[in-house]
């Protein structure tokens, strides 16, 4: 995949409207509030990742059982789309790659590259939204 935010929707599922979603851009990331948080905006899609509990992220780190963002020392995650969101969530993301100078828990340094799996089952939804979203490295 290029840079850029995938995402399956399938029938029924709301925040994805039931369709796949590619967006061939370069997103744009940032540390939320100098915590391990990351946000990462394409297109009218916003994107939360946080690992909890001021854990850095690392290669090939798993999250499952993600929350609603925030959360205090468990994983959580927010996913929005075009200012649609959920008030519930149950979720998992994987993180293959997130590089950045990272200064133990004070996160300030730019992100360079990302490449995060997500599911995401949104408001009790029996239908799980999935996707990808990528930034190669600059």
């Amino acid at each position: 995949m290029e840079d850029g935010l995938c995402v399956v929707s399938p029938a029924g599922e709301t925040l994805g409207g039931g369709k796949t979603t590619v967006i061939n851009q370069e997103p744009t990331a940032m540390f939320l509030n100098q915590t391990t948080a990351v946000q990462i905006k394409i297109g009218d899609w916003t994107l939360v990742f946080d690992p909890g509990g001021n854990i850095p992220f690392s290669v090939g780190m798993t999250f499952p059982n993600a929350k609603l963002y925030p959360q205090d020392k468990a994983a959580g995650m927010a996913i929005e789309n075009n200012g649609n969101k959920c008030n519930q969530i149950q979720g998992q993301f994987m993180d293959f790659i997130l590089q950045s100078a990272q200064n133990g828990v004070q996160q300030t340094d730019p992100i360079s590259s990302f490449d995060i799996l997500f599911s995401m089952q949104c408001n009790g939804e029996s239908q799980a939204l999935q996707g990808r979203v990528k930034m190669s490295q600059k």
